[in-house]
């Protein structure tokens, strides 16, 4: 199977996406930002990178906020980059001991773990066994 990262251009699409993954017990990964900024093009980079390893455990999506403005006041979307984790329906807040509340850095900058794979494995782990909250170390 091809794995991707799916760009959804509606807050329906968004819905969807979540809701279709809800029973799948795979995780949605979703970049929510300005597809033009510096930031948003590296952190899509790595989720395309990673899409073949990642695919049997998450869905990978991304999200212009300009475009798609239904969720920037639900989920304070204020910087031009944020990546947002879901499980079964529900959002999983995902959390840095290093004292950062955003998690993409992890996506290129290694992150340890076996970068951003990594992440995604064990935020997928975590909240397949019922954690809303996942805190990396």
């Amino acid at each position: 199977m091809s794995y991707h990262v799916e760009h959804l251009h509606s807050v329906q699409a968004v819905d969807d996406a979540i809701d279709g993954e809800g029973e799948s017990g795979r995780l949605v990964v979703v970049r929510f930002g300005r597809g033009g900024h510096a930031d948003c093009a590296r952190l899509d980079a790595a989720l395309a990178a990673a899409a073949e390893r990642v695919g049997p455990v998450a869905a990978l999506y991304a999200v212009d906020i300009d475009e798609v403005q239904g969720f920037n006041a639900m989920y304070e979307l204020h910087l031009p980059c944020t990546l947002m984790f879901f499980y079964g329906y529900r959002h999983v807040d995902v959390r840095s001991l290093r004292g950062r509340d955003d998690v993409d850095w992890a996506a290129y900058c290694g992150g340890g773990g076996g970068g951003f794979p990594g992440l995604v494995q064990t935020v997928h782990q975590r909240a397949k066994a019922g954690r809303r909250l996942v805190i990396l170390d």
